[in-house]
């Protein structure tokens, strides 16, 4: 069974999803399969959000017993990164390296900021 230890860095995240999505079944979708479940993800997580800042509130919702928009935020983020992790994998990035170097990139750049 996979442990994410304490502490964990990127890579140690990175390594426990692609354990978890083998002991759990999900290494079976495909690229776009996954890609689309984390599009979905996004989407709860954009519903969340707008919960959370009290923007445009279903009347359905009004009868429900209120949950901590904290936690649903929480929840969200980490499906989502989950599908980040898991994405990489399928494409064999090594997301610590491929950031890293984006930011290297980004650093060159000329973001507009007074001088």
């Amino acid at each position: 069974m996979a442990h994410l230890k304490d502490k964990p860095t990127l890579a140690d995240l990175q390594q426990y999803m692609d354990a978890v999505c083998t002991e759990r079944g999900w290494n079976k979708n495909n690229p776009l399969e996954t890609f689309l479940l984390f599009s979905e993800e996004v989407g709860e997580l954009a519903k969340a959000i707008r919960n959370q800042r009290g923007l445009y509130q279903e009347a359905a919702k009004a009868h429900q017993k209120p949950s901590s928009t904290k936690q649903a935020l929480e929840e969200e983020f980490a499906d989502v990164l989950g599908y980040i992790f898991d994405l990489a994998n399928h494409f064999e990035v090594d997301l610590e390296k491929a950031f890293r170097a984006k930011e290297a990139i980004n650093e060159q750049r000329d973001w507009g900021k007074s001088k």
